[in-house]
């Protein structure tokens, strides 16, 4: 068999320009200069003797031969990365870079212990952790592990979900809030000022409660706040400015000293199942099955029975 006449690392950065659609974002993808990345490109269209990439200041296009070769090098660094899961499944190593991607909530408050403590545990793996709660396309992306707050099984057939527990969430307010603006009734959040984990393209003023059948209910409210940070809407709840919802886990001290209070229990403002999502058709590592499995278990241990819904699946 001939030799190939490209280098296979080439290909890889050139796979990388595509999907993240321009030189800089795959630069900060890897964590390396422009200028390498753009090297490593000029060498593939240089050693294949056809321009792959047309470039201008203002956008990024394939061309008619580029967008054929790069039909082909999506199938070869999928065969390269199932060709290295194999070889690390059969001597069964627990190591090698990990790209997981979990929610700004998830992040901030329970993986500060859980990921220093699974990487003290397993010196020849590294972390790569995005914190974003915008929807993450697992495959396109190389995520290997994600961790996301679900409500049914994800659409895309080659994602695998692995249901770790059901968080019980809370609507929480300020005794002096609550002393202006009782809140004894889910009819009563029509007048209630709403502080809502929300992103800024949210458009929906409704409040969704379950119950413990996980049965639905609407209920219009006035928005005084949104925002997709945890820890804003809990500093808004204290400053009495309105009703947030919150994970129990995380408001577990203000509870205990009376400074939230937690209205309507019988309710959750959200669904609250966590799941770590993974690639099918990629396979799991010895890695990322290790890190999934330390995930599960740790999170439940940082978790106390009232803070989640028990039975729930």
């Amino acid at each position: 068999m001939d030799s190939l006449p490209f280098d296979l690392n080439n290909v890889h950065f050139f796979v990388l320009v595509v999907e993240r659609r321009g030189f800089t974002a795959a630069a900060d993808a890897l964590g390396v200069p422009k200028s390498r990345v753009s090297r490593h490109v000029a060498e593939l269209e240089e050693s294949l003797g056809t321009r792959l990439l047309q470039r201008n200041s203002r956008k990024l296009e394939l061309t008619e031969a580029g967008s054929e070769f790069y039909g082909y090098c999506v199938s070869m660094m999928e065969q390269a990365q199932a060709a290295r899961i194999a070889m690390q499944q059969r001597v069964g190593a627990v190591a090698g870079k990990l790209r997981v991607s979990v929610t700004g909530a998830v992040a901030d408050l329970l993986l500060t212990t859980v990921v220093p403590s699974f990487l003290s545990k397993h010196p020849q793996v590294s972390v790569a952790l995005q914190a974003t709660n915008r929807e993450v396309d697992l495959i396109d992306e190389r995520i290997d592990v994600a961790v996301r707050g679900m409500k049914a099984d994800p659409v895309a057939s080659d994602i695998v979900q692995s249901r770790i527990c059901t968080i019980r969430w809370g609507l929480l307010a300020s005794p002096a809030y609550l002393s202006t603006r009782p809140v004894q009734a889910i009819e009563d959040l029509a007048d209630a000022d709403a502080l809502m984990y929300r992103t800024l393209d949210t458009v929906d003023q409704a409040w969704k409660m379950y119950d413990e059948a996980d049965a639905e209910m609407l209920q219009q409210t006035k928005m005084r706040l949104q925002s997709d940070s945890l820890a804003v809407l809990r500093a808004a709840a204290l400053a009495g400015l309105g009703v947030c919802e919150l994970p129990l886990y995380a408001c577990r001290e203000e509870l205990a000293a009376r400074a939230l209070v937690h209205v309507l229990p019988v309710l959750r403002p959200r669904f609250g199942r966590l799941a770590v999502l993974f690639p099918s058709r990629r396979g799991l590592t010895p890695a990322a099955r290790s890190f999934a499995d330390y995930l599960k278990s740790s999170l439940l241990s940082l978790l106390t029975p009232g803070e989640l819904v028990q039975g729930a699946h």
